[in-house]
């Protein structure tokens, strides 16, 4: 097949892959019925390692004495797009070598290459296969890309004198059967690849193309590190990496192991934004954030203090704007409403509060309409001096122990007249006393 049919086939792959990709993403992320409306993000990752090349091609190929090993650094940056597909961007950069040693050849070479291209991804852990994100997940490869070489020999020695190879397997400064054969002098190969080497009727391309195939596993540490183990397998388009054309294309090896990181997005933990919001909520819209408010629900308008609680002029305990009299006395009982209240208003709410109290209570005890009518009839007389609560003892006019209705009204008009140390709250608790006797 022919290079430009072989890199057509290759642009059209990877065209397919990347539509594949596309279009799994986009439906992925497209909202329907029987699919959550959004995915998690996969973010690249990155990767460098370090292994060994081993090439497959003409020179080595007489004896089988193969290549030799070299090294070779390894970059990647990757993209999953699904849980089975992603796509890689890699350049591979070291050295090829190979040799040979026979009665009719006696041949080596060593290039400096550097491979760059692009891989689908096929992922095993896709939850289908595998479990998604196994510690362990093996992985296939297959791409394409461009390579550059550049072939250079070793026929030399550090004296700059050239190989000479004679059939006992020795090297000397002059070839077996010339002239001076005999006084030439014993050499050995020194390992330095000095001479670039060259096709004497063809001045071939020093680049190529190729397509890669691997296979390997990830081994994972964390969300976001880890090791690839791999192995590549370098198919090219050119038969003169090693500088001798007879036969097929050259091949090489690559296998070795990549550390990678993944990026991830960190955002800010929840509960901190959470908490800057609530901070800065105020539902009733007073100027006063909630975490402050000790009002909340204020009326929309109504001005509000610090606290945010409406304001109280004449503190009475009812706001401003629900206030029917702003400017109150100091110390004035009012209603609801702000209003002062009267004497008889005040003895009839106490005597209604106090009653109504009593016959819940009563109630709670006894459930009946009648319970709630009788109010307390159940009032038995007690003797001593300590009868009656000290605090309640000057309402008893008569000292027979036992507060009546008409005592407690007579408390309250003393109360009114400025007599005795009787106070609301007092009054209060004697009318809760005189249902509780």
């Amino acid at each position: 097949m022919k290079r430009t049919q072989l890199g057509l086939l290759a642009f059209i792959f990877f065209a397919k892959i990347s539509a594949i990709a596309q279009t799994t993403t986009s439906s992925s992320s497209t909202p329907t019925s029987s699919t959550p409306t959004t995915t998690p993000k996969e973010f690249p990752l990155i990767s460098a390692g370090y292994g060994l090349t081993l090439f497959s091609g003409d020179v080595g190929k007489t004896n089988k004495a193969g290549g030799a090993f070299r090294s070779a650094m390894r970059f990647g940056v990757e993209q999953k797009f699904t849980p089975w597909l992603g796509a890689e961007l890699f350049v591979n950069s070291g050295k090829l070598s190979s040799s040979e040693r026979s009665l009719t050849l006696n041949r080596n070479f060593q290039s400096q290459f550097l491979f760059a291209g692009a891989n689908a991804m096929i992922y095993f852990d896709n939850g289908i296969i595998m479990k998604k994100n196994s510690p362990f997940a093996p992985f296939i490869t297959v791409g394409f890309g461009w390579m550059k070489f550049d072939p250079y020999g070793d026929l030399k020695d550090r004296n700059d004198s050239t190989y000479n190879y004679w059939s006992d397997g020795s090297i000397h400064s002059a070839p077996q059967n010339s002239p001076n054969a005999s006084s030439s002098t014993l050499l050995a190969r020194d390992y330095t690849y000095e001479t670039r080497l060259t096709d004497s009727l063809v001045n071939y391309k020093r680049s190529t193309f190729g397509v890669p195939i691997g296979i390997g596993f990830r081994w994972r540490f964390s969300d976001q590190v880890g090791v690839n183990v791999q192995a590549n397998y370098f198919l090219t388009f050119t038969d003169y990496i090693d500088n001798v054309k007879d036969g097929g294309n050259d091949k090489f090896w690559w296998i070795g192991a990549s550390v990678y990181y993944k990026f991830e997005k960190h955002e800010k933990e929840k509960s901190d934004v959470d908490t800057k919001e609530m901070m800065n909520e105020d539902n009733d819209k007073d100027g006063v954030p909630d975490v402050y408010d000790q009002c909340e629900g204020t009326p929309s308008g109504v001005k509000v203090d610090r606290n945010g609680c409406p304001l109280d002029g004449d503190g009475d305990g009812v706001p401003d704007y629900l206030d029917k009299e702003p400017k109150t006395k100091k110390g004035a009982i009012v209603d609801e409403n702000g209003v002062t209240l009267n004497y008889d208003q005040i003895r009839e709410r106490a005597i209604r509060d106090s009653t109504n109290e009593a016959q819940r209570d009563s109630f709670n005890l006894h459930p009946s309409q009648q319970t709630l009518q009788q109010g307390n009839n159940d009032v038995v007389k007690k003797n001593g001096a300590d009868c009656i609560p000290e605090e309640f003892r000057a309402a008893d006019a008569n000292k027979d122990c036992v507060i009546t209705a008409d005592e407690i009204n007579t408390v309250i008009d003393n109360f009114f007249d400025g007599v005795g140390d009787w106070n609301a709250d007092k009054i209060n608790r004697l009318i809760d006393y005189f249902f509780d006797q």
